[in-house]
């Protein structure tokens, strides 16, 4: 495992590394969805990656989010006008602890990388979450190897 930093300019360092690879495990910041890169003001932060390989995205720091949804000072809806229209699939299964608008606000940014990839909400000092966002990595990247090998 290799923590290759995120920045622009850091990825043309080591992109030329994964050529071959099974997954990325990708750790991104949901509560960043009011921020934008620092080398391209214009690019918001979470519409900024990922187009064209299977990723373990780790939608992590969402006690965080749960402040801002729940503080209402920076609303999603602004940065995503998309936010507006977005209702918590029924099929959803929200953390008990969540209010209704921290868990239509997770399941939305959930939803934004849903097409590129295999998103699992975090909070690192959660070690019960951890360990349960782990066994379902091991369990997809065994099912990557046997659709790899037409076994599956």
């Amino acid at each position: 495992m290799f923590d290759v930093g995120g920045q622009r300019d850091e990825r043309r360092k080591w992109i030329q590394c994964f050529n071959d690879v099974t997954a990325i495990i990708f750790v991104t910041a949901c509560s960043s969805y009011n921020m934008v890169l620092r080398e391209d003001p214009t690019q918001n932060r979470l519409r900024e990656w990922l187009r064209t390989i299977s990723v373990i995205l780790f939608l992590n720091k969402q006690d965080l989010l749960a402040e801002k949804v729940l503080a209402g000072k920076s609303r999603l809806e602004e940065y995503f006008a998309e936010f507006t229209r977005y209702s918590t699939p029924p099929d959803a299964a929200p953390d008990a602890r969540d209010q209704p608008e921290v868990a239509r606000a997770k399941y939305f940014i959930r939803d934004e990388f849903l097409h590129y990839c295999y998103p699992h909400f975090t909070c690192a000092v959660d070690t019960e979450n951890i360990k349960r966002v782990f066994n379902d990595c091991r369990d997809i990247i065994q099912r990557m190897h046997l659709r790899q090998y037409e076994l599956l």
